[in-house]
């Protein structure tokens, strides 16, 4: 028997089986609340590096396999947060991790940033690049960009460059910590502004962490995610004459927002994933669409690839 494709093959068949439990509103799954747990998926690919190939070997991979998955589909149960969970004998209650110490808490690189704004500039290219934190895009600004940032694993940088009416923005983390790259919105989190006269088009590259974006009052030409192990949620207004909202990851959650009023098409390419798209009618050549897509004058065209990723688009009056 062959551990490692033993241990992958359970992996498949709990992501299957959750998946599907999901899709049949079975169970109610948080793939955000798993994602803080990536280490575990470590630990199994070591021991089965660690333990021998065969007899006891396989035994132990199963059973550290078994109770790993285990462990995450019981924290998978529990809507994501900020605070740790602890047993007592009164039940599961909810508790901040304190370090006693203070010596033991990690430096914090704290900052603002900001960009002027400029009535000459008509379009702007956000890029976003970053890892283990919790990105917010919302609210209104008399700056073309402002945004708040703290880290406890690198430091924040803008980089802006402008040509003509265009400005193009560059918000990214440099990495100047190593080790203790867990995602926690009181330790690690930036929250951005934009301004809402220009046509902006806004990328996010991002390992792992959180991205919600509510971008219901900018005029959205396109939005790009790119994410690895990372929950991505995004709300937009009314479309331009087409707005292109492109979602690429790896193991990801990505939810998206459209007005009901709004026409739309989905074009997903991908395996193993949960697909949610209510009101949408599945079309010949594999996409979705809303009724009237083909007549509307403005409309979303929505880009979805992925692995083991949950896709969801939804419709709100």
């Amino acid at each position: 028997m062959n551990k490692q494709k033993l241990s992958w093959g359970l992996i498949l068949l709990f992501v299957g089986g959750v998946l599907l439990l999901d899709n049949l509103d079975v169970i109610d799954f948080y793939w955000r609340s798993v994602f803080s747990m990536w280490p575990v998926i470590l630990i199994i690919i070591g021991v089965n590096l660690l333990v021998p190939k065969r007899g006891i070997g396989n035994i132990v991979s199963i059973i550290v396999t078994v109770a790993a998955l285990a462990f995450l589909a019981f924290r998978g149960t529990f809507p994501p947060h900020d605070n740790w969970w602890n047993f007592d004998n009164k039940g599961w209650k909810a508790e901040r991790r304190i370090s006693s110490n203070n010596n033991e808490r990690r430096q914090k690189s704290s900052g603002v940033f900001t960009h002027a704004y400029d009535s000459t500039i008509t379009t702007g290219h956000l890029h976003i690049k970053g890892g283990a934190v919790e990105y917010e895009i919302e609210g209104l600004t008399d700056d073309l960009f402002h945004a708040e940032a703290t880290s406890t694993i690198g430091a924040h940088q803008l980089e802006t460059i402008t040509n003509g009416s265009d400005a193009n923005l560059t918000f990214s983390m440099r990495d100047t910590e190593k080790g203790n790259w867990n995602i926690r919105g009181d330790e690690n989190w930036a929250k951005i502004s934009l301004n809402r006269n220009p046509i902006w088009r806004i990328s996010l590259d991002m390992g792992a962490g959180t991205a919600e974006f509510d971008l219901t009052k900018y005029k959205i030409a396109s939005l790009n995610f790119n994410g690895g192990a990372a929950s991505f949620e995004a709300k937009l207004g009314m479309p331009l004459d087409e707005t292109t909202i492109t979602a690429e990851s790896g193991v990801a959650s990505v939810e998206i927002e459209i007005p009901r009023a709004a026409a739309c098409k989905i074009v997903i390419k991908s395996g193993l994933s949960s697909r949610d798209f209510p009101g949408f009618v599945k079309q010949e050549d594999g996409s979705y669409t809303t009724d009237g897509y083909d007549r509307a004058s403005h409309r979303f065209v929505v880009n979805l690839k992925g692995g083991l990723s949950s896709f969801a688009v939804k419709r709100y009056d």
